[in-house]
């Protein structure tokens, strides 16, 4: 979660290349030709553009917010986040 680059090794594995490659395909094809199933219509180029523009906000954004610096949270020793444990004998209750 650390790494900057989200796009390092995007492309090297192939399984990954070829569900983005049939995700794609199989979106088109939803969208451009199965409207009376999947109750679409067809998109202009614009549309396409948009939709994937709009589809990439997330990526910048998670760039973005990997340069946010967030420290650990370092509780005392003696604290059990507001948990005691459970008394195992009479003698305890």
């Amino acid at each position: 979660m650390e790494k900057i680059n989200v796009f390092r090794g995007f492309f090297t594995s192939w399984i990954f290349s070829v569900v983005l490659i049939s995700t794609l395909v199989f979106q088109v094809i939803i969208v451009e030709f199965l409207g009376a199933f999947a109750n679409t219509v067809p998109l202009s180029w614009q549309l396409w553009l948009l939709s994937v523009l709009i589809g990439s906000v997330s990526l910048i954004i998670a760039v973005i917010l990997k340069f946010i610096p967030v420290g650990s949270a370092k509780l005392p020793s003696h604290s059990h986040n507001g948990y005691h444990p459970i008394p195992n004998d009479h003698e305890q209750v």
